[in-house]
């Protein structure tokens, strides 16, 4: 009976996949860290990309680590800058598969299937890639539901958004950089791009400003697993 009991909830664990058992912190979501703490967190959506070999370097440069939230297609697209993400000690992360608009799709049904498919083959081209299989996802355009946390969870994943993020807009780089060096603070979470059709090298500029900024208000940039403890056992 009791040989039979624990194959039956090894089995559990197997279906409820490799990510859930192993992240205590799936289902959680959050879009800010320590208010306390003199760290922040740099994000990148929608790569690899364009620019993704020349940020490594700028970050190299300044010694800091980041958190790179991909696309499934761009995994596939650029393995090896994908591979150089990883290999470079940055967070890797997902971002689904092809970037839907969620606040577009069809009914509830429809969408649990298809974000179950999406996160799904995002973190198998991930893994293939980068060689890590992720844990922690971003929504595209920052869609929050509870059942996409219900979802999400299922799969494995703690959600992580962000305080601040404009690279995609119409501003000016001077009226975008300046509104990037206001959000520079304690516990935020910056999202730029390092791919999609967005991207230009003015990303790589107003990094570059923000690291400046943040060394003169004595704030350290780390990956968002380290800037929320989520490397650590689970807290309540």
């Amino acid at each position: 009976m009791k040989k039979n009991l624990i194959m039956c909830l090894a089995l559990a664990a197997l279906a409820a996949g490799p990510c859930l058992a192993a992240n205590p912190y799936a289902g959680k979501f959050y879009a800010d860290g320590d208010p306390e703490k003199a760290e922040f967190a740099l994000t990148f959506d929608d790569g690899p990309g364009y620019i993704t070999e020349d940020l490594l370097k700028l970050l190299e440069k300044h010694g800091v680590k980041a958190t790179f939230f991909m696309l499934g297609s761009s995994a596939r697209a650029y393995p090896d800058r994908a591979k150089k993400v990883s290999a470079a000690g940055h967070l890797v992360a997902n971002h689904t598969d092809s970037h839907q608009n969620w606040f577009k799709l069809g009914n509830a049904a429809e969408r649990e299937k298809v974000l179950s498919e999406e996160l799904e083959k995002a973190g198998a081209s991930i893994e293939k890639a980068a060689g890590v299989r992720p844990v922690i996802a971003r929504m595209p355009n920052g869609y929050d539901k509870p059942w996409v946390r219900r979802l999400a969870g299922s799969l494995g994943y703690t959600l992580v958004n962000w305080t601040y993020g404009s690279d995609w807009t119409k501003a000016s780089e001077e009226k975008m950089t300046a509104e990037y060096l206001k959000a520079v603070r304690p516990g935020a979470i910056l999202l730029l791009h390092d791919g999609g059709g967005r991207v230009k090298e003015k990303n790589l500029r107003i990094v570059e400003s923000i690291l400046a900024e943040a060394a003169k208000k004595g704030l350290k940039p780390v990956r968002v697993d380290d800037l929320l403890g989520l490397r650590g056992p689970k807290t309540k």
